[in-house]
């Protein structure tokens, strides 16, 4: 390693490592990946896509399960090594293998009739249909959640009776029903919540049903009915009003709502959120809706008129604007710079407005001095950014501005380097995987660190439903 570049003192090692192991200089080096193979960096390195084949191999068969997951839910079908993670003794490498798009069916439908029901249940949940034999099979397995996955895909029509008559999978073949009068009526009355739910959702459901489940007593049976396009604007806007009277409840003291509260409240977001693909070929009547979500959709519309989008430009919502001004066939960026300004200060979500403009270089250096960090970060999109500006924003008091500055592609090498022993783990791991960063660092890194080094446990995500999601809020 260069003198002139001494290594910081290193405040997260472990870190380091993972930005190594994702460094793609690092990836193509087997003397490097072979320093990470050990620890918890290896599986960071097995999400490698262009490893040499030799640490390919190894980290296929790596001691820990976790690291031969990864490789199997990566590896394509040429790699000759799909059978081999098929016979794997843990049930997690099957499960990834599962999912791995170039499975071929031979392997399919040998997982789908695996041992472990959690390796069946992910063939089950795959993007593509299976074969009829095996979706069958699926449909019909001892294990519940093997069925539930398999109902993602139509089932044969024979199987809608046995399937409605299982607690497990009543509610998720509802959308795949045929439906008649007498079972819409009957599932309209059903006590399961999550049937009415999605009964809401079918297109087949007659004027009647929809406007009972309209007044249903649970919020999510509700606002679904509010996302349809045949909704009346009365419904809408009684559903919008009990709905809102809850989430303020909620505000007020979340610890002492009922949980119809903390649902009114998930509700609305989902409301502001969702897709309303029927508003697109029509959307001047959703311009001007009271609900942000319905003008979110008239504004993503490409039909909606010049005058309508330029008056969304100026809407309260954040998100109307910016999709707003992404549709804009012509950008004024000096409108631009003023939305994004704008949209610093509040909740940020669904992108912002910078996206949709293509800065000048004058302007992005304009932004690097900034006092808003978050216009400072722009700064960063100019790739020929001067050096100086680089090294100042290497510095700078903002987490997001530094971690920007150590992903950029011509960040001085001294300053990325300082960046290795910053306070804050992501800007230390976005430093560790550029580039940039020499190969003697890289290596004069490993030489002082121990691979098998363990951080604390990464926070846990929630893959739960919308229903659990905001019962645990």
């Amino acid at each position: 390693m260069d003198h002139r570049i001494p290594l910081p003192e290193l405040h997260h090692l472990p870190h380091v490592l993972y930005g190594l192991a994702l460094n793609p200089a690092a990836q193509a080096d087997p003397q490097l990946c072979e320093s990470l193979l050990d620890g918890r960096p290896a599986g960071k390195l097995a999400r490698g896509g262009a490893l040499p084949e030799e640490i390919a191999a190894r980290l296929a068969a790596h001691g820990d399960p976790e690291v031969r997951a990864v490789r199997a839910e990566r590896e394509g079908a040429d790699s000759g090594r799909h059978e081999l993670f098929a016979a794997d003794p843990d049930a997690e490498v099957r499960i990834a293998l599962a999912q791995n798009p170039e499975l071929s069916a031979e392997l399919t439908a040998r997982l789908g009739a695996d041992t472990d029901p959690a390796v069946r249940e992910a063939v089950a949940r795959r993007e593509e249909a299976p074969a009829e034999d095996l979706h069958r099979a699926l449909l019909t397995d001892p294990e519940a959640k093997v069925r539930v996955a398999a109902c993602r895909h139509r089932p044969p029509a024979d199987l809608h009776g046995a399937l409605l008559a299982d607690p497990a999978t009543r509610h998720h073949v509802v959308r795949h029903l045929d439906l008649d009068p007498e079972t819409a009526a009957h599932l309209a009355a059903d006590p399961d919540e999550q049937v009415r739910e999605r009964l809401a959702t079918h297109p087949g459901l007659p004027g009647e049903l929809r406007a009972a489940l309209a007044r249903d007593a649970d919020p999510f049976v509700r606002g679904t009915v509010f996302e349809r396009a045949d909704a009346t604007p009365q419904e809408r806007a009684a559903i919008f009003e009990a709905l809102t009277a809850g989430a303020l409840r909620y505000a007020e003291d979340p610890r002492d709502s009922s949980d119809e509260d903390c649902f009114c409240d998930a509700m609305l977001t989902c409301l502001d959120l969702a897709a309303y693909p029927w508003v697109d070929p029509d959307p001047l009547p959703y311009a001007d809706s009271p609900f942000a979500g319905l003008r979110c959709a008239a504004a993503r519309s490409t039909v909606l008129p010049a005058e309508a989008r330029t008056r969304l430009l100026a809407d309260e919502n954040p998100r109307v604007r910016f999709l707003a001004l992404a549709g804009l066939a012509e950008v004024d960026l000096t409108v631009a710079e003023e939305l994004d300004r704008r949209q610093g200060r509040m909740v940020k979500h669904g992108g912002r407005p910078a996206d949709c403009v293509t800065f000048p270089p004058e302007t992005l250096r304009r932004f690097a001095d900034d006092p808003d960090p978050w216009m400072r970060v722009l700064a960063l999109r100019d790739p020929d950014l001067p050096a100086e500006m680089l090294e100042r924003l290497a510095a700078d008091r903002e987490e997001s501005v530094r971690c920007a500055t150590a992903g950029h592609p011509r960040v001085p090498v001294d300053a990325l380097v300082r960046l290795l022993g910053d306070t804050d783990e992501e800007v230390v791991e976005t430093a560790a995987a550029s580039p940039v960063l020499p190969v003697e660092v890289m290596r004069a890194l490993l030489d002082r660190a121990d691979p098998a080094g363990n951080p604390p446990p990464a926070p846990v995500r929630c893959d739960g439903d919308c229903r659990q999601g905001a019962s645990a809020k």
